[in-house]
């Protein structure tokens, strides 16, 4: 489901890297995930001048796509989307508003998933998007490329890449009919959110596209750290971004984010008391890996899809470009 808390130390970053290669050796189903990312920047070819590449390749087309440990049957995702460098297929899925109720070029938007890989919960997030009467696009960066999940903030399955498929996705909406071009918009949780913020920085290598293509983002509790070793820029942003944070949460806390929301034309609205995916439904628990908690917060729910619809509603690109 969700992401990495924040590191406010480089020795805690090298410790998590040191995890990674522990879990790797046990056998753990995280930890095969955690040790295929553990691998240092100078490692890989550089898609700028901070971080790893971004064309990190898909599976064949003749080998199925890798499930996350929280998915729970069948999601009904097909390879869709071609990738950003059009060398393979990203698994998707495609949600159409109700031709009954919506006409006319429809406004677009594009579910990025966060650390924990694909569950049902971002089927559901499309769906109500649909519902809305936009045209929904989930995409699955993991499980295209072979592994379930990332818990790892700075690896090679992180924000370049990920942002690069945002990029790729947001092509795909633009080549299907009746979908409405001044109104595609990206939307993602944690470490989705992370990517969301790195898909619409200035200066990346996608950045001038990003800006001609995307309205605006929406970052659920994003991650925002900036500073750590192997950390990739995130900022100023091409495109208005919405912060939909709160205050108890204790992996991607909204003050790490502060600097970055108040950007002109971003906003954030921070909800009382609400944990790290407050909008996901279930029982209160803890992260598997992490151990943060994570409380469903049915108001502050309603209260952020509010704000994420209103937000959307209200921009668009213009004729110039803005």
């Amino acid at each position: 489901m969700m992401f990495v808390p924040v590191c406010r130390v480089r020795s805690l970053v090298r410790c998590i890297f040191a995890l990674a290669f522990t879990f790797s050796s046990a056998g753990a189903h995280v930890g095969t995930a955690i040790a295929a990312g553990a691998e240092s920047p100078a490692s890989r070819p550089l898609s700028d001048s901070i971080g790893f590449a971004h064309d990190q390749p898909v599976l064949d087309p003749g080998t199925g796509r890798t499930v996350s440990s929280e998915e729970t049957g069948d999601l009904g995702l097909t390879r869709i989307v071609p990738t950003y460098d059009r060398t393979g297929l990203l698994w998707g899925r495609r949600y159409d508003p109700d031709a009954r109720f919506w006409s006319g070029p429809r406004p677009a938007i594009v579910v990025m998933h966060g650390g924990g890989g694909m569950n049902v919960r971002y089927l559901e997030r499309a769906r109500w998007w649909a519902d809305q009467g936009y045209v929904a696009l989930v995409l699955d960066s993991f499980g295209s490329r072979g592994i379930p999940e990332n818990w790892l903030t700075f690896n090679r399955f992180g924000g370049n890449m990920r942002a690069a498929d945002a990029v790729a996705a947001v092509r795909y909406l633009r080549g299907r009919d009746g979908v409405d071009l001044t109104r595609i918009h990206v939307s993602g949780g944690s470490q989705g959110g992370w990517a969301v913020l790195r898909t619409l920085t200035a200066n990346a290598p996608w950045s001038a596209e990003a800006a001609a293509t995307i309205a605006s983002g929406i970052a659920w509790y994003p991650v925002c750290n900036r500073t750590e070793d192997g950390a990739v820029p995130l900022g100023p942003f091409t495109r208005p971004v919405l912060f939909l944070e709160g205050t108890g949460d204790t992996a991607t806390p909204p003050e790490v984010c502060a600097d970055l929301a108040s950007e002109p034309g971003n906003r954030a609205a921070v909800y009382a008391e609400a944990t790290h995916a407050f909008d996901f439904r279930g029982p209160p628990r803890q992260h598997a890996f992490w151990h943060y908690p994570m409380r469903y917060d049915p108001l502050s729910t309603a209260r952020a899809l509010a704000e994420a619809i209103a937000w959307t509603e209200g921009h668009r690109i213009a004729a110039d470009g803005r």
